[in-house]
């Protein structure tokens, strides 16, 4: 006990004249600033390194891609089937006649047929050049259109007034042989002359004075008249001038 007490004795003689310097107190204070200041930059970096790695997964997933790039919107852009548009039908012209057509009267035509029409003839003179006699009634002013189904082609020209109507086809075809031909018989018809050729004519109440032969080979005509005219049918078809 006595040597711990000299050896207090002679530590406390020791730093008695010792003293600590009067800037202590500011250098331990400035370097506690140092240590603070130091402490809260690393802790703003590495929160800023850590918001950076944070990021890259979003921008990745907003950053927009092109169409030939790799990944996930390339790929959908690379998968996209493409299509054509669908073609609307063109609208057919309506027939400026309401005289039965070849349909009505038995036959059918295959293929679609194309037509125009030309315009009205007037005066006598545009009649003749076709139609000899006109019954009482009729316009001069004929219409006239022409219609191609395959290698068929049927002009159509058509007479109205007030008497009612006529109505003249000349079908050009080198198939042509025989009024049957013409594919516009009706279900019901007796053989009669015209022109000095052998003629096929409508029978029967229901069914349009109508009556057809062949001119020549290769041409057909067909002469129609409204039931009002039914008497004058003959008379009309032999009136028919075709050069």
């Amino acid at each position: 006990m006595d040597l711990e007490n000299e050896l207090r004795q002679a530590m406390a003689e020791h730093v008695t004249e010792m003293s600590a310097p009067r800037t202590l107190a500011a250098d331990a204070k400035r370097r506690h600033h140092r240590t603070v200041r130091r402490r809260t930059a690393f802790a703003v970096g590495a929160a800023g390194v850590v918001a950076a790695v944070a990021m890259i997964p979003a921008y990745q997933s907003f950053r927009p891609q092109t169409v030939g790039a790799d990944g996930p919107g390339g790929q959908k852009h690379r998968q996209q089937p493409t299509g054509t548009l669908p073609v609307s039908p063109a609208p057919t012209t309506p027939s400026l006649s309401s005289s039965p057509s070849a349909g009505s009267n038995g036959a059918h035509s295959s293929g679609k047929s194309k037509r125009s029409a030309s315009p009205q003839g007037s005066g006598s003179a545009a009649v003749r050049a076709l139609l000899g006699y006109r019954p009482p009634g009729i316009d001069p002013a004929k219409t006239c259109q022409t219609a191609h189904t395959g290698a068929k082609e049927t002009t159509t020209c058509r007479w109205a007034g007030s008497g009612g109507w006529v109505e003249v086809r000349l079908v050009r075809d080198s198939g042509l042989k025989v009024p049957s031909d013409l594919g516009l018989a009706p279900p019901m018809s007796e053989q009669v002359r015209l022109h000095d050729h052998s003629a096929l004519r409508s029978v029967g109440p229901a069914i349009t004075s109508q009556v057809m032969w062949i001119q020549r080979h290769g041409l057909g005509v067909w002469v129609g008249v409204s039931p009002s005219l039914n008497s004058s049918l003959i008379r009309v078809a032999e009136s028919v001038s075709v050069s």
